[in-house]
């Protein structure tokens, strides 16, 4: 762990998680409404022969697939986050890596000499005279 980044997203670590909300996502869909049919079916019965529990059913039917559907949506999401999570911060480490090794990277003499180019000239107070020493002529 210690040549690890402080900020650090393994796709091992959360796969897992992942992996479990897909299971059971697949787990809701094939087993979350099984009963529906039968809870239908005893709450006309039951609403046929003017028992208010039919009606109190069929809205406990209406809610369970309610909750059902929200489950499922959840766990899209919960496992959808997490594989872009890792994309991500996989996709901003690089970046991140690319950058600080252009600026550890050192410079070329062409590299010193465009920065001593394009940097500002110190300024000194009034003109300055060039003298030229012609020698003895």
């Amino acid at each position: 762990m210690a040549d690890q980044p402080d900020l650090y997203v393994s796709s091992e670590e959360l796969d897992p998680i992942a992996t479990a909300a897909r299971d059971l996502h697949d787990d809701l869909t094939e087993h979350g409404r099984l009963a529906e049919p039968d809870e239908r079916a005893a709450a006309e019965a039951l609403s046929a022969h003017g028992f208010a529990t039919g009606r109190s059913l069929t809205l406990l039917a209406e809610g369970w697939s309610r909750q059902v559907d929200d489950l499922l949506q959840d766990c899209t999401r919960i496992s959808d986050h997490l594989v872009e999570t890792v994309n991500a911060h996989t996709h901003q480490d690089l970046e991140i890596r690319t950058t600080l090794q252009q600026i550890h990277q050192p410079l070329s003499a062409y590299d010193r000499i465009s920065a001593l180019a394009e940097a500002p000239t110190p300024q000194t107070e009034g003109p300055q005279a060039t003298e030229i020493n012609w020698g003895d002529r």
